[in-house]
């Protein structure tokens, strides 16, 4: 898919600068974009601590394959975007988290905020 031209309208300038980045030219195409949230809930072993959960917004399925790779954005500023992917199969795959921030027009991974194996 092109994104410097093909993006739905809920992407921002952000978000698009990002998916031209990382996600132009790979072995498993995107099959869904998309906007995600945080929901917190608490958390038994450490009450001060809420457990923060991805929830999925709006988004669009670009194809329909048997091999998942879904990308969720989060805008948090001008320069900061989360970045919540989802890839595999239906019953196993990995989902992670990861933070970026725009420096001198190039994105830099700050920190990887969460990554489960299902």
């Amino acid at each position: 898919m092109d994104f410097s031209k093909n993006t739905p309208d809920f992407i921002t300038a952000l978000m698009r600068t990002w998916l031209i980045k990382y996600k132009q030219d790979q072995q498993n195409p995107l099959t869904t974009i998309g906007l995600f949230r945080w929901e917190l809930r608490p958390n038994k072993r450490k009450p001060e601590k809420p457990r923060r959960i991805p929830k999925i917004g709006e988004c669009i399925d670009l194809q329909d394959l048997s091999f998942k790779h879904a990308v969720y954005l989060l805008e948090i500023n001008s320069k900061t975007l989360q970045v919540y992917e989802s890839s595999g199969v239906v019953l196993g795959g990995l989902n992670i988290a990861n933070e970026y921030i725009l420096n001198d027009n190039e994105f830099v991974q700050t920190k990887v905020l969460m990554k489960m194996i299902r």
